[in-house]
């Protein structure tokens, strides 16, 4: 997270903001937030995807992008969530709008959820049936289920099988006491978090997965 807030100070749109609030005391507010707001859902933590942010004209230079500036924001919330290992639920964006109510030196943001698809950070993929079943939240469960985040089809899996989940570089899987369980590499594994690591395999049912980070 601090190389990202580094990545802000060092960005596009902060050069323009001497004497104004700066691009990582907004981010900060975003974050601070975000921790505020969490909330426990089924598959874990989760944070709102939505954002906006008011602040006050007078602290926003004339000439700033408002628009890369809430791509920047949105980038550093975005890498809070994977490094806290947040569900987000969808693809996360940061609106900031200049808003005289704001007293000038704060910020009001405020989030809220709107479902889509996200970005994939990894596959499980399986050669018999021929299967690539996209990874895309920080945290995923995967089964039988229509509203499971990656569905597998067959009587064997569980409607709640397993819950996948990463934190910054690392990923975890871990079984939602499964009537058939959950292997990786030929071991059972329990309820706890166990680590998976690219080229690992997972077996569900009768269908043997390899899985990979994209």
């Amino acid at each position: 997270m601090e190389r990202r807030l580094e990545r802000l100070v060092d960005g596009a749109t902060a050069a323009v903001f001497r004497g104004k609030m700066h691009p990582v005391d907004m981010a900060d507010r975003l974050l601070r937030q975000a921790d505020f707001v969490a909330t426990q859902g089924n598959a874990g933590l989760e944070i709102p995807n939505d954002w906006s942010m008011h602040i006050n004209p007078a602290d926003l230079p004339r000439s700033i992008d408002i628009d890369e500036l809430g791509r920047e924001l949105a980038g550093a919330i975005e890498a809070y969530a994977v490094e806290n290992s947040l569900r987000v639920n969808g693809p996360l964006s940061v609106e900031v709008i200049r808003d005289p109510a704001v007293p000038r030196g704060l910020a009001d943001c405020s989030g809220s959820t709107e479902p889509g698809p996200v970005e994939p950070w990894g596959q499980l993929i399986s050669a018999s049936p021929p299967l690539a079943l996209e990874i895309g939240d920080n945290r995923s469960i995967v089964g039988r289920a229509i509203d499971a985040d990656i569905v597998i089809s067959i009587p064997e899996v569980s409607r709640r099988q397993a819950i996948i989940a990463r934190t910054d570089q690392d990923t975890t899987i871990a079984d939602l006491s499964s009537a058939n369980g959950t292997y990786v590499n030929g071991e059972r594994i329990g309820t706890e978090p166990h680590p998976l690591v690219p080229g690992d395999t997972v077996m569900m049912g009768d269908i043997e997965f390899v899985f990979r980070r994209l």
